[in-house]
């Protein structure tokens, strides 16, 4: 194992991490302005949020990362994409809280508390490049991903179609945090995961993205 990365499973729990959640209305801990999809001007649905841990996710000078997608049945918003406009990352400093700009009926997801759990992965496999991999080091890859939690943070992110890392400001971004579709009835495809990511640099106007994958 990577004894270098550590890995938290982000779990379902009845009080969990404060301001670590899945679904019900933004909990926030600066001002929250609610995004509107680049490409149809539809009010975004709230889908989590995860908050700066100090020792686990750190998302320091940020309090906490609120995770938008567009959900409008009516439109075909290319909301799995990191720079589409269809969904949205809004990263926020600490501060009064309050939401601006919200809907004034949102369809919100049932609210999952979240905790953070230590857990393993096995990086060094997680990371081969599949296509220069030995058939020994895709069987690890395979047991790998087995292993590793499906809702994280830190480690790598595990794909369901194939690496797709996002670019920002002329280099890769980091990985910050995946969570899966189920059980919290996320619309990530088929059994997909959904991924955030930061830009390296930190120079940029929104230095996390989201995009997802599914099957």
């Amino acid at each position: 194992m990577d004894a270098s990365s550590k890995v938290w499973a982000l779990v379902p729990a009845e009080s969990g991490v404060p301001l670590a959640q899945v679904g019900g209305a933004p909990e926030p801990a600066g001002t929250v302005r609610w995004p509107v999809c680049a490409t149809c001007g539809a009010p975004m649905r709230f889908l989590f949020q995860l908050p700066h841990v100090p020792g686990r996710l750190d998302l320091a000078p940020h309090a906490a990362l609120y995770v938008f997608q567009c959900e409008n049945p009516d439109t075909v918003c290319f909301r799995w994409d990191a720079h589409a406009g269809a969904n949205a990352v809004v990263a926020v400093v600490p501060g009064p809280p309050s939401v601006t700009g919200a809907p004034t009926s949102p369809a919100a997801l049932e609210r999952t508390r979240l905790d953070f759990t230590p857990a393993q992965e096995d990086t060094e496999a997680l990371s081969v490049d599949v296509n220069t991999a030995t058939d020994a080091q895709l069987e690890a890859l395979d047991r790998a991903q087995a292993e590793a939690p499906e809702s994280k943070v830190g480690g790598v992110p595990i794909w369901v179609n194939g690496e797709a890392e996002p670019t920002c400001c002329g280099a890769p971004m980091r990985f910050v945090a995946q969570l899966a579709s189920l059980p919290f009835g996320l619309a990530f495809g088929d059994g997909g995961r959904g991924y955030v990511f930061r830009c390296a640099t930190g120079a940029c106007g929104t230095p996390f993205r989201f995009l997802w994958q599914g099957a």
